[in-house]
């Protein structure tokens, strides 16, 4: 089995993740999201892996309705309830949501995929229709986009 390496902010320290053997073959799009639910109190360490399984960008998550005293469920019940939320479709308002850049993106330092995102933030395009022209999953695509809009970059509005 491969195992990754990531850095856990909530822990302050570098995680071994190990992974099962064909993940990386379970996916068509990538960067693909995988979730590691570990420490006390159980946080959720979410990792974005290439086709190489290189580490692609990663961030932390509370988990809420979990008990410090309760141990985490096992990894195999994690993996399937990560990829089951990965492979959903997107709800219909999806569909609806159109972000807009209303910043110049000259102050802000990002990476080809986010240019790539952010370049089609016309308000003409749904989000659901950008993630499909650029074929990154709708929530690879979405995080991204709140993140812009939490820095005041990007608008996202529902169209009528």
């Amino acid at each position: 089995m491969p195992v990754v390496f990531s850095y856990c902010e909530k822990c302050k320290a570098r995680i071994a993740i190990e992974l099962p053997a064909d993940i990386a073959s379970r996916h068509s799009v990538f960067p693909f999201a995988y979730t590691f639910i570990h420490g006390n109190p159980p946080h959720a360490l979410i990792i974005y892996l290439d086709q190489t399984l290189t580490e692609r960008g990663h961030e932390v998550s509370d988990i809420h309705g979990i008990d410090s005293d309760t141990s985490p469920p096992p990894p195999e019940q994690i993996t399937i309830k990560a990829e089951t939320a990965q492979d959903s479709t997107p709800t219909s308002q999806s569909g609806r949501m159109v972000p807009r850049l209303i910043e110049s993106l000259d102050q802000f330092r990002v990476s080809t995929n986010e240019f790539r995102i952010l370049e089609r933030c016309d308000g003409q395009r749904s989000i659901k229709e950008i993630a499909e022209e650029l074929g990154i999953q709708f929530f690879v695509v979405m995080r991204i986009l709140l993140d812009f809009q939490k820095r005041g970059a990007v608008t996202i509005e529902k169209r009528i």
